[in-house]
């Protein structure tokens, strides 16, 4: 029978001295592999949801719970199965996102419905049942754009996504690209 805890400290003691010599971007990158490999070798979902944010608690612990200081640091402690260091990743990305200026790079004629906004947030989202940490990218009335840490489900998937101030919302995902998702709300306004 797996026990969530041994095996979680077993693989952070066997990746610790690879993770520890890497930058933060290098970290998240190494974890994101090591989740992918966990997904595909753990017989079911709920084991998944038990030993992947276990491994991350028992790594960034390893690390010496270091300050949050850039977004992959906050990404790798917002996949944390301990509470402490999702607050300290939401604290440093809610600061990060009143200190950067939108995003004013996109050129041509927008074609969306709604106006959208950046939002730099850690939430939930649940395919097929299975809840995954997500970040939120954007956010206009009609949809979001996420960015999930393991592959994105394919266009006309059903999900619910759990929305700061506003609680669950079901929508639909219309693209994907690598872990990134647009989803369109279900219930769509009348008019922007």
């Amino acid at each position: 029978m797996l026990n969530p805890d041994e095996l979680a400290e077993d693989l952070a003691n066997f990746w610790f001295s690879a993770i520890a010599v890497a930058s933060w971007e290098g970290r998240l990158k190494i974890l994101k592999q090591i989740d992918a490999q966990l997904l595909a070798d753990l017989e079911t979902a709920s084991d998944y949801e038990a030993v992947a944010p276990r491994f991350v608690a028992a790594v960034i612990e390893r690390l010496g719970f270091p300050a949050v200081e850039n977004r992959a640091q906050a990404e790798i402690f917002a996949r944390s199965a301990f509470a402490h260091h999702r607050d300290v990743a939401q604290t440093w990305l809610q600061s990060a996102a009143s200190v950067t200026p939108p995003d004013t790079a996109s050129s041509g004629r927008d074609r969306r419905r709604f106006a959208r906004r950046d939002v730099d947030a850690i939430s939930e989202i649940w395919v097929n049942e299975r809840r995954s940490p997500c970040q939120l990218l954007d956010l206009s009335l009609g949809g979001v754009r996420v960015t999930l840490w393991e592959p994105a489900p394919v266009p006309g998937t059903p999900v619910r996504l759990d929305l700061p101030d506003e609680g669950l919302r079901e929508a639909t995902v219309v693209f994907r690209d690598g872990a990134v998702m647009g989803l369109r709300f279900a219930v769509q306004p009348a008019t922007a």
